[in-house]
């Protein structure tokens, strides 16, 4: 499950939950009352779109405001656009696993003064190192808390 936002009037966290299987999840944002504002769900493979499309014909219609679709098991990492695996190799879930696990181990921080190009632009174009007050003053933003809360996002005025 990750964590997507907060929702509701007390802040509480919108999670992603498995509804029926390992392939279909839900998201509910709950309103100030309780009830749910937004459902949306995200649903992998051909059994659930299959299930998503007899709730869209069915009388009663579908619970959700936007659903994501892939038809691939798990999303596309483990689809059918990826190289197969030889017979009496791995385990699709293993193979899986193992992706997940290159993926994660290649994302790595990057401190952005070690890019040749940024810190030509402290030296020569700002005349300032990294982390002055200067570089601070320019290019960093500064949070502040809100006051107001807005209970209905639809009826923001951009």
């Amino acid at each position: 499950d990750t964590e997507m936002g907060e929702g509701g009037e007390e802040g509480e966290a919108c999670v992603w939950k498995q509804v029926r299987n390992s392939d279909f999840h839900e998201l509910v944002l709950p309103g100030p009352d309780g009830s749910a504002l937004l459902k949306v769900a995200r649903c992998y493979g051909f059994r659930n779109i299959q299930n998503v499309v007899r709730q869209l014909k069915s009388a009663k219609g579908c619970a959700y405001s936007y659903i994501e679709v892939m038809a691939c098991p798990t999303g596309c990492v483990n689809g059918g656009g990826q190289i197969r695996v030889e017979e009496g190799g791995e385990t699709p879930k293993a193979r899986l696993a193992r992706v997940f696990e290159a993926y994660r181990a290649a994302q790595q921080r990057r401190v952005g003064a070690d890019n040749g190009d940024v810190s030509r632009f402290y030296t020569e174009l700002l005349a300032a190192p990294v982390g002055s007050e200067k570089a601070k003053k320019l290019l960093h933003t500064v949070y502040h808390a809100r006051t107001e809360t807005l209970l209905n996002p639809i009826g923001i005025q951009w």
